[in-house]
């Protein structure tokens, strides 16, 4: 028995690389595989917030520039007063205040006034308009004119005119030549319909009027 447990230096060197490959295998190879998936993702941790904190020192760098450029800006606007509207304290007054201001620079001419699509809230210093109204092309072109030259500035955004579909002449019995001449003058200058947006900017609350 005892010659049968007896093995061989060799032998024992065999046994004892086996059980090396057996515990490298089952033991240190999943451990250092995992150890380096978790140095990878460490890694790729520590990367992201290197490359935020050179972001957050980017903007602090440029902070002092975007302050003196905001600062500029102001004092630009504060320069230009005449071409900005009072501060916008009540959207509901502002706007009822240009309704009444655009009929005057365009009397007699029908105009509806409405909020803009894009106009923005209460507390900000921007208004979107939307203008219908009619008239003929030389009372349009003199609305668009005093309107453009208006101070404080008001913006006209785009513009559209459709003229009214001509009436089909009437067949029953004969006109005279007066009706005739009547008719012809209103073709040559027939009212059209007019449809623009416009913006006005107005001063921040803080600067006062």
């Amino acid at each position: 028995m005892k010659k049968m447990l007896k093995m061989s230096r060799r032998e024992r060197l065999y046994l004892i690389a086996g059980g090396a490959v057996l515990l490298f295998g089952v033991v240190v190879y999943p451990a250092t595989k995992a150890a380096a998936a978790y140095r990878l993702e460490q890694t790729e941790m520590l990367e992201d917030e290197v490359a935020l904190l050179e972001d957050f020192n980017g903007m602090l760098n440029d902070a002092g520039a975007i302050q003196l450029e905001n600062e500029q800006l102001r004092d630009a606007l504060r320069d230009a007063g005449d071409l900005l509207f009072p501060p916008i304290e009540n959207p509901i007054m502002t706007q009822t205040m240009m309704i009444k201001l655009l009929n005057e620079l365009g009397p007699d001419m029908g105009m509806d006034v409405s909020a803009g699509r894009s106009s923005i809230g209460a507390g900000a210093n921007q208004m979107n308009l939307t203008v219908k109204g009619r008239g003929r092309y030389p009372e349009i072109l003199k609305f668009l004119y005093r309107v453009e030259t208006y101070r404080p500035l008001i913006l006209i955004n785009d513009i559209s005119l459709v003229a009214p579909k001509p009436r089909k002449p009437s067949t029953k019995g004969k006109s005279s030549s007066k009706s005739k001449k009547a008719v012809g003058e209103k073709t040559k200058d027939p009212s059209m319909y007019f449809r623009m947006s416009i913006q006005i900017n107005s001063r921040d609350k803080e600067d006062g009027e």
